[in-house]
């Protein structure tokens, strides 16, 4: 008689614990979880993936292709779209960083300068790195994760886990010609011209003259580029100079938000809570 084996079950519907939680920016998640003696399926169509186990693991391994084993500080790295297959053994906790494709390419290419359609991240099974190791270990896991000073702290500590990543594991660049986009030359000009009116309303139609394209193809390019629309891109330089002010100045929150280019508080305090995670308000008492 053949042994039954039992059908995988998704992570998601796993009896895995979350011990903790942490949404820093739309683009950002980090989770604590426990788990023991499963056969899972991990698939994530939103976002990146990267894993590390603190303690545990050692009787986890991959049923769908042959890899290394499980162990306390063995990284995993799962990119968007890809499925892949789990025998999970005795009493582990990892934590896991979910990241966006549009956030690790801004990032690589406000770091490294890298274009963004060269970003393409490999399917990595329990590697190790010691120095991301120790980010995980002493940075984020010794963290609390909940108090109202500590969002400034983790979200530097996770864009330095991201660059490390990129530097040591990551970055494999894409070696075919690239196509599309725009020249380096027409970029700079298009980010400069930002940078220097973007406390004025700008229109799309002065863009698209710089580039000397139409609006339409010109909108399409720039994202190539830049791995944002034209729109996103100068929100990005306001709310930069918006946490200047609030470093810098005694201006209270409506004279800044005028000042770098919002049309009201309001709307200076939406975009700054969604691009970095708490309020301007918030953002200045941690300062």
């Amino acid at each position: 008689m053949s042994k039954f084996i039992k059908k995988p079950i998704s992570f998601e519907l796993s009896k895995k614990t979350c011990v903790r939680h942490k949404s820093l920016t739309q683009g950002l998640t980090w989770a604590h979880y426990q788990n023991e003696h499963e056969h899972l399926t991990y698939e994530n169509n939103k976002q990146h993936t990267l894993s590390m186990y603190l303690s545990g693991g050692h009787g986890t391994f991959r049923t769908d292709i042959n890899a290394n084993k499980g162990a306390p500080g063995r990284f995993c790295l799962m990119p968007k779209g890809c499925e892949s297959e789990w025998q999970v053994g005795e009493t582990q906790q990892f934590m896991h960083l979910y990241f966006d494709d549009t956030y690790i390419k801004r990032l690589a290419l406000r770091v490294f300068d890298i274009d963004p359609r060269t970003i393409q991240l490999p399917e990595l099974t329990f590697t190790q790195d010691l120095g991301l190791e120790a980010l995980f270990r002493h940075n984020m896991a010794t963290a609390n994760w909940h108090t109202s000073d500590s969002q400034l702290a983790i979200e530097q500590v996770t864009d330095t886990i991201l660059i490390s990543m990129l530097q040591n594991m990551s970055n494999t660049k894409i070696k075919s010609p690239l196509k599309g986009g725009l020249s380096p030359k027409i970029c700079d000009l298009i980010c400069d011209f930002m940078h220097a009116n973007y406390q004025r309303q700008i229109y799309l139609s002065e863009l698209a003259d710089l580039a000397q394209l139409s609006e339409f193809h010109f909108c399409r390019m720039f994202k190539e580029s830049m791995a944002q629309t034209p729109q996103e891109y100068l929100t990005s330089v306001r709310i930069d100079h918006v946490k200047y002010e609030l470093a810098h100045s005694r201006l209270n929150l409506a004279d800044i938000s005028l000042k770098v280019g919002f049309s009201n508080q309001s709307h200076m305090g939406r975009y700054f809570k969604k691009l970095i995670g708490i309020s301007p308000r918030e953002f200045r008492k941690q300062l």
